[in-house]
């Protein structure tokens, strides 16, 4: 499998799976997925949500674990029950595998939670009668990844042994306020145990730092991240070369409660930040908070893309261009992933072989 230089970690929900299916084609070339499996909806099979997402990716490799930060509620269905036993510790293997086998793109990572040495050896043999990559995905998010197992550099040492270059390497820190604040430890455990690896094995440190909190925001405000510069340091610090590019794609982790409706609001990604269009008071209306985005000294304008052209229609009072949140996050997330795939690179609008329509304005 092919890794590209970014590798977003994505869970299989509307707004995520919009904006990824009307990204360009050589948007989509220019980036590896790292789906996170759970139920999608109320239907079932479990199989219906990795439906939904290669319907969106279609014909193109992609990693995939499972969404340990879903949560069950108390209607059980086949879906659910199917997620439990790969959520659980340890997974069952032969659900998790029964699953992925009509799927080829999809390549597994590891389930490691208070698994064996032995497991870990088992899912890699699976993977390799079944011609498929894999990922050593550190699931490093506190009460919700089991981190690193002990037995990790006995594992990485046989790999190197044995002269393995099939798999991926993934820190993954999932919601954290600073992305600087995982450098000295994503730094440390590299440098512990991934030293002697083979310089081609692609090597990801993702975290979010999206916001959750939006009261703060008023009128228009752009919000920086840091995740280019957490990459740069660590490329420094570790001398590995291919330590890739790793985010979640404007998103955050699902997280449950009894939250607020949010008021509208725009959001538009640039290359190292997002702005936002939102009034702390009344709520403002999509078109208004359209306008100020394009009319903002970050706007682009010219990116050709599905996500650009909803804001332009809801600047100009189209009526459904952007006509509720959900779409919403649909067209910010298709922004962050095409200018993260073609980062500093963007490609003019005649280049791209564009997937939207009107149709969908």
């Amino acid at each position: 499998m092919d890794v590209s230089e970014y590798l977003v970690t994505l869970c299989i929900r509307r707004a995520e799976l919009s904006g990824l299916k009307e990204l360009p084609g050589s948007a989509k070339d220019n980036l590896t997925p790292l789906v996170l499996l759970a139920p999608w909806m109320a239907t079932t099979p479990l199989s219906r949500a990795v439906d939904k997402f290669e319907d969106a990716y279609p014909g193109r490799p992609y990693f995939i674990d499972v969404d340990t930060y879903y949560q069950p509620g108390e209607k059980a269905n086949d879906a659910k029950d199917a997620w439990a036993e790969l959520a659980k510790k340890s997974a069952d293997l032969d659900v998790w595998h029964s699953l992925l086998l009509p799927y080829p793109n999809a390549n597994p990572c590891l389930l490691m939670a208070e698994a064996s040495i032995e497991s870990a050896r088992e899912q890699i043999r699976w993977a390799r009668e079944h011609n498929r990559s894999f990922c050593l995905r550190m699931n490093m998010a506190p009460g919700v990844g089991p981190g690193i197992p002990t037995w990790m550099p006995s594992l990485v040492a046989e790999l190197t042994e044995d002269g393995a270059v099939d798999y991926a390497v993934v820190f993954d820190f999932g919601l954290v306020e600073n992305a600087m604040d995982v450098a000295p430890l994503a730094t440390g455990y590299i440098s512990s145990f991934f030293t002697g690896i083979p310089a081609e094995i692609p090597l990801a440190v993702c975290c979010t730092t999206f916001p959750s909190d939006f009261t703060v925001f008023d009128g228009i405000e752009e919000l920086g991240f840091s995740n280019r510069n957490l990459i740069a340091q660590i490329r420094q610090a570790t001398n590995h070369p291919r330590i890739i590019y790793g985010d979640w794609g404007s998103t955050k982790p699902r997280a449950y409660g009894y939250g607020s409706q949010p008021k509208n609001r725009i959001d538009y990604p640039t290359d190292d930040g997002w702005v936002f269009a939102r009034d702390q008071d009344d709520p403002v209306s999509f078109q208004v908070a359209a306008k100020r985005i394009t009319g903002s000294a970050q706007w682009s304008g010219e990116l050709g893309i599905w996500g650009e052209q909803l804001i332009e229609g809801a600047a100009a009072g189209q009526a459904f261009a952007i006509d509720s949140m959900p779409k919403m996050y649909s067209a910010r997330i298709n922004i962050h992933l095409h200018r993260q795939a073609f980062y500093r690179h963007l490609p003019p609008p005649a280049a791209l072989d564009e997937e939207w329509s009107d149709d969908d304005l």
